[in-house]
């Protein structure tokens, strides 16, 4: 690991909205695997005591590097995509990286993507295999996943090296990756992303998790070592879109189609600067958005769908139940993960560092873990009662 004496090559970009105690589990398990980068947080609801705190990080994560910024809320797109542009701008680190503040860090898998991109600068973007889970708190859920046990592991999302030479080529084999969003990044490319975001200002999520995905491979290729994690994203605390809300209301007062059109003229025109066909690039991206779209609309507003959401209504309790059950596979699911990347390639001292930073996930996921950085703010929380802190 790095000496805190070396410049960090890398920028770990922390948006936040609420949710303040999993930004302090975030910061706690840094802080414990002593995350030698720097880390750039980016404040869109801010609560006084902990900004104060984070203002003056040394106290409570003394090995971290944090630079702290206050925002004006969240409280629509516009506002967020104005607050990644300026975040960005500040980076100052040859890589950045975004991260979601109910998730973690892979240490080796970054270091690894760390050094492919310095040693290949035809690539834009490196990750590992992208690894979720999900925790287990009691039954219906009662600490909003805070804290817990592993109670399953999911590493079945693609995971393809997106290295074509050609850029249509490369759209066409990752243009709907959505989860390069959680790629290690050079810094200037993240940068050009995150200032067209508030340039279209889109009004859809959906769409521009697609722009990222597509804008980033006009920019350079992307390299997925699947021998290694990156990142591991829990399921069931994303602040997500509601997918049950009314989607043809959505669309008529939206500038969806609109933002569409400026969509595919500034993919199509960064793709014919980089080589593309002018007569057939502009068809390509206008079909990969509708791919997007189709697989969006048929998994949130299909006959399945329709039908849990039925069941959820009439049963709810029962819902309830079933979703936050403890699974007792998960051992057998953890060894999966070890097996997926050893099938891989993954050395020895690769896999012993992995099963290191699944434990230190499991140690950040305790009671002892939450005791500890929840201690300073146990007051405000049982003052407070609303759900900003989760």
């Amino acid at each position: 690991m790095q000496g805190r004496e070396t410049p960090p090559r890398l920028t770990i970009v922390l948006p936040l909205k609420g949710r303040h105690l999993f930004t302090l589990r975030f910061l706690w398990h840094a802080n414990k695997a002593r995350l030698p980068y720097r880390f750039l947080i980016a404040d869109g609801q801010v609560n006084e005591a902990v900004a104060h705190y984070l203002e003056n990080s040394q106290r409570l994560f003394p090995n971290l590097d944090i630079e702290y910024v206050r925002y004006p809320n969240d409280t629509d797109y516009s506002q967020f995509f104005a607050k990644m542009s300026d975040t960005l701008q500040r980076v100052s680190t040859p890589y950045a990286m975004m991260a979601s503040n109910d998730d973690f860090l892979g240490f080796n898998g970054i270091e690894r993507a760390l050094d492919f991109l310095d040693a290949n600068s035809d690539y834009v973007a490196a990750r590992g295999r992208p690894t979720a889970f999900w925790v287990y708190s009691g039954l219906g859920n009662p600490g909003a996943g805070i804290h817990g046990r592993f109670n399953g592991f999911r590493m079945d999302y693609e995971c393809e090296d997106v290295s074509a030479s050609e850029v249509a080529a490369r759209l066409r084999q990752g243009g709907l990756s959505i989860l390069i969003y959680y790629a290690v990044y050079r810094t200037d490319a993240l940068t050009t992303i995150c200032r067209e975001d508030v340039e279209i200002d889109f009004s859809d999520p959906v769409l521009h998790e697609t722009y990222h995905a597509m804008r980033t491979l006009t920019l350079g290729k992307v390299r997925t070592n699947k021998a290694t994690i990156t990142y591991y994203s829990q399921i069931g605390t994303s602040m997500t879109t509601d997918p049950s809300r009314d989607w043809v209301r959505h669309l008529l007062r939206s500038r969806l189609t609109s933002e569409v059109q400026d969509f595919i003229k500034r993919i199509s025109s960064a793709a014919i600067a980089a080589g593309a066909d002018e007569a057939a690039i502009d068809e390509q991206v206008r079909t990969l958005i509708e791919s997007h779209f189709r697989n969006f609309l048929s998994m949130n507003y299909g006959p399945v769908m329709q039908a849990k959401r039925i069941i959820r209504k009439k049963w709810p309790d029962s819902v309830k139940y079933w979703q936050s059950r403890p699974r007792f596979s998960v051992g057998r699911k953890c060894a999966g993960v070890i097996s997926k990347l050893a099938n891989a390639g993954a050395s020895e001292e690769d896999l012993k560092r992995t099963r290191g930073e699944l434990d230190q996930i499991s140690a950040a996921l305790s009671g002892e873990a939450f005791t500890d950085y929840a201690g300073p703010f146990s007051g405000m929380l049982r003052a407070d009662g609303s759900r900003t802190w989760l």
